[in-house]
């Protein structure tokens, strides 16, 4: 579609699923094609994150033990894909393990040669890191709960001391300012409507949503980025 796609990771794993979700919400709406790449594979499937549970298509088992390079198009056309237009390569809930680094090196490859805009759903910043590209944007999603907040402040600093540029984002019920802590760039409140539609499955990220701004501005400072080059 064009050319190579850049990667947004939002990494802070369920914490940061309302923001996935806006996100996706606001790409499809957009015609950016966005996949959501699924990295965590004892998180709950990110196509029930998206609605997708029951949609046919390719989850990650079904690309375990391959070897070489994917044909972009026919795995793109080939996974679960909403009424937006946005598809998801996700864990299968039934069948969920860890798929080899080489797979989900290759999968991401073809993905960013047939799609727009790929979201990555991960917890751990190594494997943030392995599949990261000049270009992408990086943000690490805390919950407003102390430990999150802690898990948080430590993936920012991993990145920090391996040269990674990203931002960091306080996501929560009842957060404040982000002026209340040191290491946070922004603060969003998750509303009522939002976390309704998280739990029927259905995109976060309304018009009048919290969340579409900051989700809205990450799409932007990536594609302007994009275009800049």
């Amino acid at each position: 579609m064009n050319g190579f796609a850049r990667a947004l990771h939002l990494v802070g794993g369920e914490f940061a699923a309302p923001l996935r979700a806006a996100t996706v919400r606001v790409a499809a709406e957009q015609g950016l094609c966005p996949v959501l790449i699924d990295l965590s594979a004892w998180s709950g499937g990110s196509d029930v994150l998206l609605g997708l549970e029951h949609a046919p298509g390719v989850r990650w088992h079904d690309l375990d033990g391959a070897d070489g390079e994917f044909d972009a198009d026919g795995l793109f056309d080939r996974l679960p894909v909403g009424p937006l237009g946005e598809r998801v390569l996700a864990h299968d809930r039934h069948a969920a393990s860890p798929v080899s680094d080489g797979v989900v090196r290759a999968a991401v490859h073809a993905l960013r040669l047939s799609a727009s805009l790929l979201i990555i759903d991960v917890v751990s910043p190594v494997a943030s890191a392995d599949i990261h590209r000049a270009g992408d944007g990086l943000w690490v999603i805390a919950g407003d709960e102390v430990r999150s907040t802690a898990a948080g402040v430590a993936a920012a600093q991993w990145f920090s001391r391996h040269g990674f540029v990203h931002g960091t984002l306080l996501l929560g019920d009842g957060v404040g300012g982000s002026e209340d802590f040191d290491t946070i760039d922004a603060a969003v409140r998750v509303g009522r409507t939002d976390r309704r539609d998280l739990e029927r499955g259905v995109l976060c990220g309304r018009r009048r949503s919290s969340l579409r701004a900051p989700a809205e501005r990450m799409i932007a400072d990536l594609v302007g980025s994009e275009n800049a080059a």
